[in-house]
């Protein structure tokens, strides 16, 4: 169970002040297409437009210069599917670190090669993230790295939690929120942050129909095994660890609802995303628009934000999907 003297909004605030020389306070634009569709107030959290290209950037920072000079100076190792090894490699260069990202095979090799660009090491080990984690944790115990989850830690779930803080400024009527689901830090931060200033917000979680890990275990009320596929929303894949102390308790305790959303959803979305929103996500950075895109819009509240989380997509994957698509999204928006 939780600690929940380890999170708390203090602690959202502090990690707000601490990454903003770091991050990007991200735009809150307005859909004119989405809200005149279903007749609503939507709006779009940009998170794409982060220095890294996503929100992870957020909790990585909180968290890294949470450490000590003498942690800072062992270096850090993570686990990650892309986005959070991207953000743990660009502050590992701009603070002058080591910083060491254990990944499986299944991770696509634009973001292995924004990794590797920014300086850290990539190692490339096993089929999933499992073995990816065992990998780091050895790392950790025999080079004296400090292991940072991509998750399941208070500093990174405080430093989500800044996105909520600030859609609130931007539009204090907000009454739902829509975030990318998988193991839990986004949500369990926005979550927490959302419903200790408006406990009547709504949280919906959305993640891809694909062995999703904190969607079968909050249906089942514990955590759940999965494997790991390819997928579209390669960022949401991954399972969630038995040991988890954090993100599982949380999300169960403050998420409303959790969607599923198709592969040919996440497609249409990253198309739509494109061509009518001028938009560059990748397929876990788009899955709440997905939700958008159909008439589930109509059971949301009447001042709606959709985080879109991250643009970590190769262009030549987005224009074929933008290819195949745009007649159906050209017909139906």
């Amino acid at each position: 169970m939780i600690n929940f003297k380890e999170i708390n909004l203090d602690r959202i605030y502090e990690a707000r002040q601490r990454i903003a020389p770091i991050i990007n306070y991200t735009p809150l634009i307005k859909s004119s297409i989405l809200s005149k569709k279903w007749n609503k107030n939507i709006s779009l959290k940009l998170e794409n437009m982060q220095p890294t290209g996503a929100f992870k950037l957020r909790g990585a920072a909180n968290a890294v210069l949470s450490l000590s000079e003498n942690e800072k100076k062992r270096g850090v190792v993570t686990i990650s599917t892309g986005n959070h090894g991207k953000a743990i490699a660009y502050l590992g260069k701009k603070l002058g670190i080591r910083s060491v990202v254990c990944i499986s095979e299944l991770v696509p090799k634009v973001k292995i090669d924004a990794m590797r660009a920014l300086g850290s090491e990539v190692v490339i080990i096993g089929k999933n993230q499992d073995e990816a984690t065992d990998h780091a944790l050895q790392m950790e115990q025999k080079e004296g790295l400090y292991f940072i989850s991509p998750f399941d830690d208070p500093n990174v779930i405080a430093g989500q939690g800044t996105i909520a803080l600030e859609i609130l400024e931007q539009n204090p009527d907000t009454d739902t929120m829509i975030v990318p689901l998988s193991g839990g830090g986004l949500m369990s931060g926005m979550a927490f942050t959302a419903k200790a200033i408006n406990p009547k917000i709504k949280m919906i979680g959305v993640t891809n129909d694909t062995e999703p890990a904190m969607y079968k275990s909050l249906k089942a009320g514990h955590i759940v095994q999965v494997g790991e596929f390819e997928s579209l929303a390669d960022a949401l894949t991954g399972p969630i660890s038995l040991d988890n102390r954090y993100t599982f308790e949380m999300c169960k305790k403050y998420v409303d609802d959790a969607l599923l959303i198709s592969e040919e959803q996440i497609a249409i979305a990253m198309a739509y995303a494109l061509l009518k929103e001028k938009l560059v996500l990748e397929g876990g950075g788009v899955v709440s628009i997905a939700t958008l895109l159909d008439e589930k819009a109509l059971s949301f509240g009447e001042n709606i934000v959709s985080v879109c989380s991250g643009n970590s997509v190769s262009m030549e994957v987005l224009l074929n999907l933008a290819q195949l698509h745009k007649d159906y999204i050209n017909l139906n928006f």
